[in-house]
């Protein structure tokens, strides 16, 4: 996944802007409260939602609506992402989903557009819109504020974000189903020897 261009309206510190990401590596510097993190956070909320972050902590103060639109290329293709925030009452919702593909634009509930980016990104994890990404939480972006919870936390907790973060299961796995091949085509190389020998 190449991050393209990112489009904020009314989310945290910014009223809008647009961030052009370059080829490359891109370096976001500033003071603290500047808004580094928000562009990060902003990202994750494009690709996943929200998942355990609280709507009214993205929406910017003493507004009713906000936007989030993130364009990505994944192996020559560019899809746009656009999810919106909208106060009603006293509370902030997540509003309309758009996915635009190769194929066409269609608007799509929270649930969907979270499976149809994974699906896109191939990242194996739940598409419940109130799950967070573990690959994008702990291998992509750590929250300067989460760092020391995985630091600090018990060895067997942080071997499981290691395992969950990087697919270790499916390298195991992996691994696992190239024995049983190597193994079955030793029996079956014995096999043919065999009835090589036989013939002669």
């Amino acid at each position: 996944m190449i991050l393209k261009q990112l489009y904020l309206k009314n989310i945290r510190s910014y009223t809008e802007a647009t961030i052009n990401f370059n080829k490359g590596k891109t370096l976001f510097e500033g003071d603290i409260g500047s808004g580094k993190s928000t562009i990060l956070l902003a990202v994750e909320f494009a690709l996943f939602g929200l998942g355990d972050t609280k709507a009214a902590a993205l929406l910017k103060l003493g507004t009713r609506e906000g936007c989030v639109s993130l364009t990505i290329n994944v192996e020559g293709s560019n899809y746009i992402i656009t999810r919106n925030l909208i106060q009603k009452r006293n509370r902030i919702e997540h509003g309309d989903c758009i996915l635009e593909t190769p194929e066409g634009k269609k608007s799509l509930t929270t649930s969907e557009i979270k499976q149809q980016i994974l699906d896109i990104l191939q990242f194996n994890e739940s598409s419940s819109p109130n799950s967070s990404s573990v690959i994008y939480r702990y291998a992509i972006f750590t929250p300067q504020e989460e760092m020391k919870e995985i630091i600090n936390a018990r060895p067997e907790t942080r071997l499981d974000i290691l395992r969950r973060a990087f697919r270790i299961e499916s390298y195991k796995t992996t691994v696992r189903n190239s024995l049983e091949l190597t193994k079955q085509i030793k029996i079956e190389s014995l096999q043919e020897m065999h009835s090589y020998q036989e013939f002669f």
